[in-house]
């Protein structure tokens, strides 16, 4: 017993002394620095990657939680709206869907006069610490909320109507086709100083302004734009072969989350329209014929450029399969025909010369 003691302490000596000079061998191994300086010296980029990482990371993490308290909170706010006045507000289970970071989705449908309403909310991408950066040096990127309601065919009039705010109308009038197109600016007693319309008619002026006007009016300062309109807002590349579907466009700013309460009227007028227009906006034979009218104007005008469009792309296909056939003839035979082309562009400009003379 006694010998086998012993060799339990030999071994157990025998590996204290090894584990020692392993622990000298790695601590030797560690480098010294005598100041932060010759530390900053010799590991200045490693750190200045690492502290590039982390502030990353933060602003992935802050930022991507303030979108998020924005935009649970903005549609907290319509929530109570929507879910009055649908059947279905959300879609797979989810009454705000999440797209991106700084992106979420609504949908809405099932209601009378309603096809579907497909809304985005859109902030900054206060996650991105890149896209933050370049936001400084570029167009500002807006919080903003936009809500499209495709309504249903044959309910109430055609026309084009939208309230914009002074502002900002002229830049919203031309970049959508349909305000530039059909509509001309009006100012309105009723609505706010800092907002104008721009109408078809003034009977769809006097058929829509009076369901939205107060509520327009109670949060202005945060309205981008109200459109009514039956065409849509990027100009087609072709006549369509159906009509278009009648739209309701609504976008504002977001105020801060503690103050989302304030866009409410904006999206009541949006509500108000849902069964207004079919109730109230039908206008007079005669104004019905000048839209119809400037509708066959604005057809006429895409259609020729359109068949423009059409004789260019076939003009070169022509010359790209020219020039491929001329690829496949004989070096003598591409000589004479350079010959004849040469012989034919020289026609052509003693024509222009004995022309002008």
């Amino acid at each position: 017993m006694s010998r086998i003691l012993g060799l339990v302490a030999s071994i157990a000596m025998l590996a204290s002394v090894q584990a020692a000079g392993f622990v000298e061998q790695a601590t030797a191994a560690i480098p010294r620095f005598n100041s932060f300086p010759e530390l900053l010296e010799q590991f200045g980029h490693e750190f200045m990657y690492l502290s590039f990482i982390l502030l990353i990371l933060i602003t992935y993490m802050f930022g991507k939680k303030h979108n998020e308290v924005l935009a649970k909170t903005t549609m907290a706010v319509m929530l109570p709206l929507f879910r009055a006045n649908f059947s279905r507000v959300g879609d797979n289970g989810a009454e705000l869907a999440i797209d991106a970071p700084h992106e979420y989705i609504i949908y809405l449908t099932g209601r009378r006069h309603v096809a579907t309403v497909h809304g985005l909310i859109k902030m900054k991408p206060r996650q991105d610490l890149i896209r933050t950066i370049f936001t400084l040096f570029s167009t500002p990127v807006i919080d903003t909320c936009t809500l499209n309601v495709t309504m249903n065919p044959d309910e109430y009039s055609d026309g084009v109507f939208a309230v914009v705010p002074k502002s900002s109308g002229t830049k919203i009038r031309n970049r959508n086709y349909d305000l530039t197109t059909f509509t001309k600016a009006s100012n309105q007693k009723s609505l706010d100083e800092s907002l104008i319309t721009l109408t078809e008619s003034n009977e769809l002026t006097e058929a829509i302004l009076p369901l939205v006007s107060d509520k327009l009016n109670q949060a202005a300062e945060w309205l981008d734009y109200f459109i009514v309109s039956d065409q849509p807002a990027a100009k087609p590349e072709s006549l369509p072969k159906k009509p278009h579907a009648k739209r309701i466009s609504l976008s504002f700013r977001l105020p801060k989350a503690t103050e989302a309460r304030r866009i409410l009227p904006l999206v009541e007028a949006l509500i108000a329209c849902l069964d207004g227009l079919p109730q109230d906006c039908h206008v007079t034979t005669v104004i019905k014929n000048k839209i119809v009218k400037a509708r066959e104007e604005a057809a006429k005008d895409i259609g020729k450029k359109a068949q423009a469009e059409r004789a260019r792309e076939l003009e070169e296909k022509r010359l790209r399969e020219k020039r491929e056939a001329e690829k496949n003839l004989s070096p003598d035979a591409q000589r004479k025909l350079a010959a004849k082309e040469e012989k034919k562009a020289q026609k052509k400009r003693q024509k222009k010369v004995t022309t002008r003379g």
